[in-house]
């Protein structure tokens, strides 16, 4: 793997525990030694492929990072905006407490997608990825319209001032839960097959 541009002690050392672990399971169900060793190193591959993934996948790890950089950078200034907006523009505790806990909501669901990345399911069709995490973004764009339209617009006869309610920030959490769906399985579907739950 070395001689086949396969560098990093890290990656060859995984690489190994694979063959490792695939010829044990194979000597265990019966098989010669020699052919297990043999049948485990074909199943992992020929350098090139396994290099050129390599490097598909760490591409696509920049990428990420880049994006994970830049959603920090927007959610940190959303937080202040909705922040500062929360203390100057609504008068009571009560309505400021309504509106950080729904802006906490928020934000806690955008940044704990991570976490259920292992319980999405893995679509390898690209057509179908696509058309699945658009139909996230879509529901959760319209479930936010709904709740705006149909649910809020009492609330905002009822104020003499014309403002937003406090619990009008949880309009923007249905987005979030599609943005983190979005994200999720697109996480999910550069898992490795090994990485998959069986």
């Amino acid at each position: 793997m070395a001689a086949g541009g396969i560098r990093p002690p890290a990656v060859l050392d995984e690489l190994e525990s694979h063959v490792r672990e695939e010829m044990e399971r194979l000597v265990r169900s019966g098989n010669d030694a020699e052919k297990a060793f043999e049948a485990a190193v074909r199943k992992i591959g020929p350098a090139s492929v396994l290099r050129d993934e390599f490097k598909k996948s760490a591409g696509a790890a920049g990428v990420e990072k880049l994006m994970m950089a830049v959603a920090v950078l927007v959610l940190a200034f959303g937080a202040f905006l909705s922040a500062v907006t929360l203390l100057l523009c609504y008068l009571t505790a009560a309505e400021r407490l309504m509106g950080f806990m729904a802006i906490g909501l928020t934000f806690g669901t955008v940044c704990a997608w991570p976490a259920f990345v292992s319980r999405l399911p893995v679509i390898y069709s690209k057509r179908k990825l696509h058309a699945v995490q658009v139909g996230c973004l879509a529901a959760g764009f319209a479930v936010s319209t709904f709740y705006v339209q149909v649910i809020l617009q009492p609330y905002f006869e009822h104020r003499a001032d014309g403002m937003l309610p406090p619990v009008g920030f949880l309009a923007i959490f249905p987005i979030a839960i599609g943005f983190a769906l979005a994200g999720g399985l697109d996480r999910a579907a550069r898992r490795l097959p090994q990485q998959i739950p069986t």
